[in-house]
This record gives C-alpha cells, sequence and structure tokens, in this order.
C-alpha cells in the first residue's frame, strides 16, 4: 500500500467517524431549540409567528400545510371552500398558511390549487405542533382558540365553516 492510499483511507475513516458521530449527536443530544408540541395543547397559549398580525381581525385562520402532505393536498377543494366562505362576509377573518416548505413553493402550491389566502409564512412546525394538516382559530390577541387537527370530516368542516361565516368561536 502507498503513502497516498494510507493517508486517503486514515481521511476516509475519519470522515465516516466525523458522521457517524453528528448523527449520533442529532439524534440523542438534540437542542432544546423547539420541541414538538402536541396541537391541542395549544388551545389558550399565545402563537408568536412573526409576520401574522392577529390584531387585524377578530379571529384568524391559521392554516399549517406541506406542500409533500397527502392530507393536506386531498384537503384543497376543503381550502378552498374555506377561502370562498371567507370572501362571502363583510368582515373578511383572514387565512394565513404556515408551513416548513419555502415560502415561494407553497405559494405556487396554493395556486396551482387555486387557494388564495392572504400571507404565506415559512416556519419550523415543531413550535406549532407537527401535525400536518391542522387549521387554528387565532383571537386578536394572538392565542388559538380552536384546533382542527388533520384531515377533516364533514362535521369537522362544517363546524370551520360556521366559525368562518360567523366571523367568531
Amino acid at each position: 500500500m502507498t503513502k497516498l492510499e494510507t493517508v486517503t483511507h486514515v481521511c476516509v475513516i475519519g470522515l465516516c467517524c466525523l458522521a457517524g458521530g453528528l448523527l449520533i449527536e442529532q439524534r440523542f443530544f438534540s437542542s432544546d431549540e423547539a420541541e414538538t408540541v402536541p396541537a391541542r395543547s395549544l388551545v389558550g397559549r399565545e402563537v408568536k409567528l412573526p409576520g401574522a398580525d392577529w390584531q387585524a381581525a377578530p379571529i384568524s385562520v391559521l392554516l399549517q400545510i406541506s406542500s409533500t402532505c397527502d392530507f393536506c393536498n386531498e384537503s384543497m377543494p376543503f381550502y378552498k371552500q374555506l377561502v370562498a366562505a371567507r370572501e362571502a362576509q363583510a368582515a373578511k377573518v383572514p387565512v394565513i398558511v404556515v408551513s416548513r416548505d419555502a415560502v415561494a413553493v407553497m405559494r405556487k402550491h396554493l395556486e396551482d390549487q387555486q387557494v388564495i389566502v392572504d400571507k404565506v409564512l415559512h416556519s419550523r412546525l415543531e413550535s406549532l405542533g407537527a401535525v400536518t394538516p391542522t387549521v387554528y382559530i387565532v383571537d386578536s390577541k394572538g392565542l388559538v382558540r380552536r384546533a382542527f387537527i388533520g384531515e377533516l370530516d364533514s362535521s369537522g368542516q362544517k363546524e370551520l365553516l360556521s366559525i368562518i361565516e360567523r366571523g367568531k368561536v
């Protein structure tokens, strides 16, 4: 074995050890940055989401989705109906989408689905509860009043549409 081969093998082994150590650290010793919070436990708690203006209306709809989530994509016709119900009322309830996707990617995805929302924000979803889709009703103080988790059945859809049409929880 030549000197160059020996050095190459040592470097490859060193890089493998480094990569393995980083994976172990990430898996078992991750930082306390953002723990996943169950979505239902957010009811009554404040949502701190940069770019969201909760004071703009008595209630806002915070729609937590991903372009790669099958349940989110299957729910797009309902989200389109939700936005239409919002448009039919005089005092429009703001609809804000938060996603782990890049803002441009999510805007394009929503546009392709013909779901027009007021704002698209990017955020790590762990701070909100990592389940997509989730629909939050947030009051003017930024407090979560209701959380609708997962793909909604007809009963959940009717309840959410009723809240949007009334403009209050």
